[in-house]
């Protein structure tokens, strides 16, 4: 069942002028798609494919210009972490989120973390060409599960756990009992539970199962931060300010141009 969505997920500012675009991802196939699109479309332009992030952090340090599009579940990838990550140690001009699928909750928890968009790779290669040519990038599709996924205050509280309930997450995602758990970090299992259940009530779950299939299902790392939190949002608030980021609303048209033959780099 699907029903139609406006959902805008960002403005970028840049134009193809830009000379290099990095792809990172797990799935080859679709890195390799994706670039064979941009070396098609936006002539000039030199793309990088990985399904590295440490890879990728390089290719980002070398080329400080570039538009990067990053899957947060890419091998060594932060997580939830991703995009704080790389805004606060790199200057990128754009910054795009590639989602496994149509997520609202999780798109707008990334752009609220200063992502340039967040685009689910189920979308039509037509919104990846728009990505470099400024104007809105538009989703009008949605199925029934990205209606009945968590909203971003889900995620929120998942980027806002402690030291120790991130700990205590990583270790129910691997299956250990509470009495592991406390050998583990020289604690009661009285604690444990106390934790768990402070996990469960922050995240809205019922039950310790529950809890652990849902986050097993959403493949994604929790990054704690700590506290950095403030400051990193600071940053972030004036890096979008500067750049005239906004959300834009649903309607404005995309123009390409190309005028250049294009290159291909792909990492092996």
């Amino acid at each position: 069942m699907y029903r139609e969505r406006q959902s805008t997920v960002g403005t970028l500012r840049e134009k193809v002028s830009m000379h290099t675009v990095i792809i990172g991802d797990p799935h080859p196939a679709f890195s390799r798609a994706l670039a064979s699109i941009y070396s098609n479309e936006c002539h000039g332009v030199n793309v990088l494919v990985t399904k590295s992030f440490s890879e990728l952090q390089t290719w980002v340090e070398l080329h400080p210009s570039a538009v990067v599009l990053v899957n947060p579940r890419m091998k060594g990838a932060p997580g939830l972490g991703t995009a704080s990550a790389l805004l606060e140690t790199y200057e990128i001009s754009s910054l795009v989120m590639l989602l496994e699928q149509d997520n609202p909750g999780l798109a707008d928890y990334f752009i609220a973390r200063g992502a340039s968009a967040a685009v689910p790779k189920t979308a039509d290669f037509s919104v990846f060409k728009a990505i470099l040519t400024g104007g809105t990038v538009e989703v009008t599709t949605e199925s029934e599960d990205a209606q009945n996924a968590f909203g971003i205050d889900f995620y929120e509280g998942l980027a806002n756990l402690t030291r120790r309930q991130a700990t205590i997450l990583t270790y129910l995602k691997e299956g250990k009992l509470n009495k592991q758990i406390a050998h583990e970090l020289g604690i009661s299992e009285a604690t444990v539970k106390h934790h768990v259940s402070a996990l469960l009530s922050t995240l809205g779950f019922y039950s310790r199962s529950q809890l652990v299939a849902m986050i097993n299902e959403l493949g994604i790392n929790v990054d704690y931060r700590g506290g950095n939190r403030k400051a990193a949002r600071a940053k972030t608030n004036a890096r979008r300010g500067a750049n005239g980021y906004k959300i834009s609303g649903a309607g404005a048209g995309v123009t390409p141009s190309s005028t250049l033959q294009p290159t291909y780099v792909a990492a092996p």
